[in-house]
Protein backbone atom coordinates (compact mmCIF):
# COMPACT_ATOMS: atom_id res chain seq x y z
CA UNK A 1 0.00 0.00 0.00
CA UNK A 2 2.87 2.38 0.71
CA UNK A 3 4.28 1.70 -2.75
CA UNK A 4 0.87 2.06 -4.38
CA UNK A 5 0.64 -1.52 -5.63
CA UNK A 6 -2.45 -2.21 -3.47
CA UNK A 7 -5.43 0.07 -3.01
CA UNK A 8 -6.16 1.41 0.45
CA UNK A 9 -9.49 0.42 2.00
CA UNK A 10 -9.28 2.58 5.12
CA UNK A 11 -6.88 4.97 6.82
CA UNK A 12 -4.22 6.87 4.91
CA UNK A 13 -0.58 6.78 3.83
CA UNK A 14 1.35 9.99 4.48
CA UNK A 15 4.96 10.95 3.88
CA UNK A 16 6.40 14.22 5.20
CA UNK A 17 2.89 15.56 5.74
CA UNK A 18 1.70 14.77 2.21
CA UNK A 19 -1.16 12.29 1.73
CA UNK A 20 -0.14 9.65 -0.81
CA UNK A 21 -3.16 7.40 -0.39
CA UNK A 22 -6.62 7.55 1.16
CA UNK A 23 -9.98 6.00 0.22
CA UNK A 24 -10.85 7.51 -3.15
CA UNK A 25 -7.45 9.15 -3.57
CA UNK A 26 -4.43 7.26 -4.87
CA UNK A 27 -1.14 8.74 -6.04
CA UNK A 28 0.20 6.43 -8.79
CA UNK A 29 3.30 4.40 -7.81
CA UNK A 30 5.52 6.20 -10.33
CA UNK A 31 4.65 9.58 -8.79
CA UNK A 32 5.41 8.58 -5.21
CA UNK A 33 8.84 9.51 -3.79
CA UNK A 34 9.31 5.91 -2.68
CA UNK A 35 11.81 3.30 -3.84
CA UNK A 36 11.05 -0.43 -3.75
CA UNK A 37 13.34 -3.46 -3.91
CA UNK A 38 11.48 -6.73 -4.42
CA UNK A 39 12.64 -9.96 -2.81
CA UNK A 40 13.56 -11.42 -6.21
CA UNK A 41 15.09 -8.08 -7.36
CA UNK A 42 13.23 -8.05 -10.75
CA UNK A 43 16.16 -6.79 -12.81
CA UNK A 44 15.38 -6.47 -16.51
CA UNK A 45 17.37 -9.27 -18.21
CA UNK A 46 17.63 -7.42 -21.56
CA UNK A 47 19.13 -4.30 -19.96
CA UNK A 48 22.68 -3.64 -18.85
CA UNK A 49 23.54 -2.60 -15.31
CA UNK A 50 23.55 1.10 -16.17
CA UNK A 51 20.24 0.86 -18.04
CA UNK A 52 18.64 -1.05 -15.18
CA UNK A 53 19.81 1.66 -12.78
CA UNK A 54 18.55 4.41 -15.09
CA UNK A 55 15.07 2.89 -15.40
CA UNK A 56 12.53 5.36 -14.08
CA UNK A 57 14.95 8.27 -14.28
CA UNK A 58 13.88 10.89 -16.80
CA UNK A 59 16.08 10.66 -19.89
CA UNK A 60 15.88 14.44 -20.14
CA UNK A 61 17.34 14.94 -16.67
CA UNK A 62 20.31 17.27 -17.01
CA UNK A 63 22.38 15.29 -14.54
CA UNK A 64 21.24 11.78 -15.56
CA UNK A 65 24.72 10.55 -16.54
CA UNK A 66 26.28 11.98 -13.39
CA UNK A 67 23.64 10.40 -11.16
CA UNK A 68 24.03 7.00 -12.81
CA UNK A 69 27.82 7.19 -12.47
CA UNK A 70 27.48 8.22 -8.82
CA UNK A 71 25.22 5.25 -8.03
CA UNK A 72 27.59 2.85 -9.80
CA UNK A 73 30.47 4.17 -7.69
CA UNK A 74 28.48 4.19 -4.45
CA UNK A 75 27.32 0.61 -4.97
CA UNK A 76 30.82 -0.56 -5.95
CA UNK A 77 29.73 -1.61 -9.42
CA UNK A 78 32.69 0.00 -11.19
CA UNK A 79 33.55 -1.81 -14.42
CA UNK A 80 30.19 -3.59 -14.56
CA UNK A 81 28.05 -0.91 -16.23
CA UNK A 82 27.83 -2.75 -19.57
CA UNK A 83 27.14 -6.19 -18.12
CA UNK A 84 23.76 -7.91 -18.12
CA UNK A 85 22.13 -9.37 -14.97
CA UNK A 86 23.03 -12.96 -15.86
CA UNK A 87 26.70 -11.93 -15.94
CA UNK A 88 26.60 -10.66 -12.34
CA UNK A 89 27.05 -12.39 -9.01
CA UNK A 90 24.19 -12.42 -6.50
CA UNK A 91 25.73 -9.55 -4.56
CA UNK A 92 26.24 -7.47 -7.71
CA UNK A 93 22.63 -8.05 -8.73
CA UNK A 94 21.54 -6.95 -5.26
CA UNK A 95 23.54 -3.72 -5.44
CA UNK A 96 22.18 -3.02 -8.93
CA UNK A 97 18.61 -3.33 -7.65
CA UNK A 98 19.38 -1.00 -4.74
CA UNK A 99 20.99 1.55 -7.06
CA UNK A 100 17.90 1.51 -9.28
CA UNK A 101 15.67 2.13 -6.25
CA UNK A 102 17.82 5.04 -5.04
CA UNK A 103 18.58 6.76 -8.36
CA UNK A 104 15.49 9.01 -8.19
CA UNK A 105 16.38 10.26 -4.71
CA UNK A 106 13.40 8.75 -2.86
CA UNK A 107 12.30 10.01 0.54
CA UNK A 108 11.58 6.43 1.64
CA UNK A 109 12.72 2.97 0.59
CA UNK A 110 10.78 -0.29 0.89
CA UNK A 111 12.83 -3.50 1.14
CA UNK A 112 11.21 -6.94 0.98
CA UNK A 113 13.77 -9.42 2.40
CA UNK A 114 16.43 -7.93 0.11
CA UNK A 115 19.27 -10.25 1.19
CA UNK A 116 17.41 -13.56 1.19
CA UNK A 117 19.13 -14.84 -1.95
CA UNK A 118 22.77 -14.36 -0.89
CA UNK A 119 25.03 -16.30 1.48
CA UNK A 120 25.60 -15.32 5.11
CA UNK A 121 29.01 -13.65 4.64
CA UNK A 122 27.84 -11.55 1.69
CA UNK A 123 24.60 -10.75 3.52
CA UNK A 124 26.51 -9.14 6.39
CA UNK A 125 28.66 -7.11 4.00
CA UNK A 126 25.62 -5.90 2.05
CA UNK A 127 23.86 -4.94 5.28
CA UNK A 128 26.81 -2.81 6.36
CA UNK A 129 27.01 -1.15 2.94
CA UNK A 130 23.27 -0.48 2.86
CA UNK A 131 23.19 1.03 6.34
CA UNK A 132 26.08 3.35 5.49
CA UNK A 133 24.53 4.47 2.19
CA UNK A 134 21.07 5.09 3.62
CA UNK A 135 22.48 7.08 6.55
CA UNK A 136 24.52 9.20 4.14
CA UNK A 137 21.48 9.88 1.94
CA UNK A 138 19.01 10.34 4.84
CA UNK A 139 16.51 7.88 3.39
CA UNK A 140 13.82 6.41 5.64
CA UNK A 141 13.47 2.64 5.26
CA UNK A 142 10.80 0.04 5.89
CA UNK A 143 12.47 -3.39 5.84
CA UNK A 144 10.53 -6.66 5.95
CA UNK A 145 12.58 -9.64 7.14
CA UNK A 146 12.28 -12.99 8.89
CA UNK A 147 15.91 -12.71 10.06
CA UNK A 148 16.20 -11.28 13.62
CA UNK A 149 19.92 -10.58 13.14
CA UNK A 150 19.10 -8.51 10.07
CA UNK A 151 16.41 -6.55 11.92
CA UNK A 152 18.78 -5.79 14.80
CA UNK A 153 21.63 -4.80 12.47
CA UNK A 154 19.57 -2.37 10.39
CA UNK A 155 16.61 -1.24 12.45
CA UNK A 156 16.37 1.93 14.52
CA UNK A 157 12.93 0.64 15.53
CA UNK A 158 11.62 -2.91 15.17
CA UNK A 159 7.97 -3.88 14.75
CA UNK A 160 7.28 -7.53 15.58
CA UNK A 161 4.33 -9.36 14.04
CA UNK A 162 2.30 -12.40 15.05
CA UNK A 163 -0.55 -13.79 12.94
CA UNK A 164 -0.58 -10.65 10.80
CA UNK A 165 -0.77 -8.23 13.75
CA UNK A 166 1.94 -5.97 15.18
CA UNK A 167 2.45 -7.09 18.79
CA UNK A 168 5.35 -4.86 19.82
CA UNK A 169 7.31 -1.90 18.48
CA UNK A 170 10.54 -0.93 20.23
CA UNK A 171 14.12 0.15 19.69
CA UNK A 172 16.63 -2.74 19.71
CA UNK A 173 17.91 -1.56 23.12
CA UNK A 174 14.40 -1.53 24.61
CA UNK A 175 13.73 -5.01 23.24
CA UNK A 176 16.89 -6.23 24.92
CA UNK A 177 16.24 -4.62 28.29
CA UNK A 178 12.46 -4.88 28.70
CA UNK A 179 10.63 -6.85 26.00
CA UNK A 180 6.86 -6.75 26.46
CA UNK A 181 6.14 -9.95 24.53
CA UNK A 182 7.79 -13.36 24.01
CA UNK A 183 8.45 -12.35 20.40
CA UNK A 184 10.42 -9.35 21.64
CA UNK A 185 12.46 -11.41 24.07
CA UNK A 186 13.14 -14.15 21.50
CA UNK A 187 14.54 -11.88 18.80
CA UNK A 188 18.07 -12.04 20.20
CA UNK A 189 20.30 -14.94 19.08
CA UNK A 190 20.61 -17.83 21.51
CA UNK A 191 17.25 -17.24 23.21
CA UNK A 192 15.00 -20.20 24.00
CA UNK A 193 11.62 -20.87 25.58
CA UNK A 194 10.78 -22.97 28.62
CA UNK A 195 7.14 -23.84 29.26
CA UNK A 196 5.44 -24.47 32.57
CA UNK A 197 2.56 -23.47 34.82
CA UNK A 198 2.23 -20.29 36.88
CA UNK A 199 1.15 -21.03 40.45
CA UNK A 200 1.18 -18.54 43.34
CA UNK A 201 3.73 -16.22 41.76
CA UNK A 202 6.05 -18.95 40.48
CA UNK A 203 6.54 -20.47 37.04
CA UNK A 204 6.82 -24.20 37.74
CA UNK A 205 8.97 -25.97 35.11
CA UNK A 206 10.69 -29.31 34.75
CA UNK A 207 14.04 -27.57 35.27
CA UNK A 208 13.19 -25.49 38.33
CA UNK A 209 10.94 -22.69 39.49
CA UNK A 210 11.19 -19.08 38.32
CA UNK A 211 9.76 -15.92 39.84
CA UNK A 212 6.48 -14.93 38.14
CA UNK A 213 5.29 -12.32 40.63
CA UNK A 214 2.26 -10.40 39.41
CA UNK A 215 1.13 -12.95 36.82
CA UNK A 216 -2.15 -14.83 37.22
CA UNK A 217 -2.13 -18.60 37.64
CA UNK A 218 -2.27 -20.62 34.43
CA UNK A 219 -0.02 -21.69 31.55
CA UNK A 220 3.20 -19.70 31.36
CA UNK A 221 6.53 -19.58 29.62
CA UNK A 222 10.00 -18.21 30.20
CA UNK A 223 12.30 -16.79 27.55
CA UNK A 224 15.91 -17.48 28.51
CA UNK A 225 18.78 -15.58 26.96
CA UNK A 226 22.34 -16.82 26.64
CA UNK A 227 24.07 -16.69 30.01
CA UNK A 228 20.86 -17.10 32.01
CA UNK A 229 21.58 -20.78 32.77
CA UNK A 230 24.53 -22.33 34.58
CA UNK A 231 25.30 -25.99 35.20
CA UNK A 232 27.31 -28.02 37.68
CA UNK A 233 28.41 -31.61 37.07
CA UNK A 234 26.88 -33.98 39.61
CA UNK A 235 26.47 -37.78 39.28
CA UNK A 236 23.19 -37.39 41.16
CA UNK A 237 22.05 -34.32 39.20
CA UNK A 238 18.45 -33.89 38.10
CA UNK A 239 19.30 -33.32 34.41
CA UNK A 240 20.93 -35.57 31.83
CA UNK A 241 22.96 -34.55 28.78
CA UNK A 242 21.20 -35.91 25.70
CA UNK A 243 23.11 -34.23 22.86
CA UNK A 244 26.11 -31.97 22.24
CA UNK A 245 27.26 -29.90 19.24
CA UNK A 246 30.57 -28.10 18.81
CA UNK A 247 29.97 -24.42 17.93
CA UNK A 248 33.46 -22.91 17.86
CA UNK A 249 34.26 -21.38 21.25
CA UNK A 250 32.54 -24.23 23.09
CA UNK A 251 29.70 -26.71 23.04
CA UNK A 252 25.93 -26.35 22.82
CA UNK A 253 24.35 -29.04 24.99
CA UNK A 254 20.79 -30.35 25.26
CA UNK A 255 19.54 -31.35 28.71
CA UNK A 256 16.50 -33.40 29.69
CA UNK A 257 15.07 -33.25 33.19
CA UNK A 258 13.95 -36.20 35.29
CA UNK A 259 10.66 -34.34 35.69
CA UNK A 260 10.05 -33.85 31.96
CA UNK A 261 7.63 -36.75 31.73
CA UNK A 262 5.49 -35.21 34.47
CA UNK A 263 5.03 -31.81 32.82
CA UNK A 264 3.37 -31.43 29.43
CA UNK A 265 5.45 -29.43 26.96
CA UNK A 266 8.52 -29.42 29.19
CA UNK A 267 10.87 -30.67 26.45
CA UNK A 268 14.61 -30.07 26.67
CA UNK A 269 16.73 -27.06 27.48
CA UNK A 270 19.90 -25.81 25.77
CA UNK A 271 23.02 -24.68 27.63
CA UNK A 272 26.61 -23.74 26.77
CA UNK A 273 29.63 -25.66 28.04
CA UNK A 274 33.32 -24.87 27.55
CA UNK A 275 34.51 -28.50 27.54
CA UNK A 276 33.23 -31.44 25.51
CA UNK A 277 30.58 -33.19 27.63
CA UNK A 278 29.82 -36.88 27.86
CA UNK A 279 26.42 -37.90 26.53
CA UNK A 280 24.46 -39.38 29.41
CA UNK A 281 26.35 -37.44 32.10
CA UNK A 282 24.25 -35.78 34.78
CA UNK A 283 24.29 -32.15 35.92
CA UNK A 284 22.39 -29.76 38.14
CA UNK A 285 21.02 -26.60 36.60
CA UNK A 286 20.37 -23.11 38.00
CA UNK A 287 18.95 -19.86 36.63
CA UNK A 288 20.58 -16.47 37.18
CA UNK A 289 21.15 -13.12 35.55
CA UNK A 290 19.00 -10.48 33.87
CA UNK A 291 18.21 -12.47 30.73
CA UNK A 292 15.07 -14.20 32.06
CA UNK A 293 11.59 -13.02 31.04
CA UNK A 294 8.31 -14.59 32.18
CA UNK A 295 4.99 -14.35 30.33
CA UNK A 296 1.52 -15.79 30.31
CA UNK A 297 1.25 -18.44 27.60
CA UNK A 298 -1.64 -17.12 25.53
Amino acid sequence: MAAGLERLQSGSVELNGKVLAAPGKETPPERRPIGFVFQDLVLFPHMTVEKNIAFGLSAEADDAKERIAAQIKTMRLDGLAKRYPHELSGGQQQRTALARALIRGPKALLLDEPFASVDAVLRRRLREDLRRILKEQSVAVVLVTHDPEEALALGDRIALMRAGQIVETQTPAALFEAPQTPEGAMIFPGSQTLYGAIERGKLITAFGDLDAEGLADGPGLAVLREGAISTERDPEGSCQITDARFVGPGWTVDLASDLTADLAGAGTIRVAMAQKPRIGARVNLSFAGPGIFIYKNQ
